[in-house]
């Protein structure tokens, strides 16, 4: 007769991973990012500057609403396919491309985001008293 050996240990996967894959996750299930239309290019460096930061906050918004629509409801192959686009943006104008430190801003701000963005939802989908009425 043969013995089968049978183990309860999971498998060993570095803590490291697990943040990315979650990360991963969320980007690809996130909402589809709408894009504003660019101005044109201006000559003067501070109107470049101007327009630079506003491009980074708004993708930094795209970024924040994706992971959060992944995280509470999920979202289809489209709406991730942008998020992921969103994720690469962010990560090579905000990161340089560097991963881990992506990952650590994102621990770092996900729960102050996050509950923005649900505040933000609830103040949005509830009617203000005033409106209610009753019959």
């Amino acid at each position: 007769m043969r013995r089968i050996a049978i183990s309860n240990q999971r498998p060993t996967t570095s803590t490291a991973q697990i943040p990315a894959a979650l990360l991963f996750v969320a980007v690809l299930g996130c909402l589809s990012a709408q894009t504003s239309a660019e101005e044109p290019a201006k000559s003067s460096r501070s109107s470049e500057s101007i327009n630079a930061r506003q491009a980074a906050a708004n993708l930094e918004k795209q970024f924040w609403a994706c992971d959060y629509a992944a995280t509470t409801r999920g979202v289809g192959l489209d709406e991730g396919a942008t998020c992921g686009e969103v994720y690469e943006d962010l990560k090579r104008s905000k990161f340089q491309s560097d991963f881990r430190a992506m990952l650590s801003w994102w621990q770092q701000n996900k729960a102050a985001q996050h509950l923005a963005l649900e505040t933000a939802s609830r103040s949005f989908a509830a009617p203000e008293a005033d409106q209610v009425t009753s019959r």
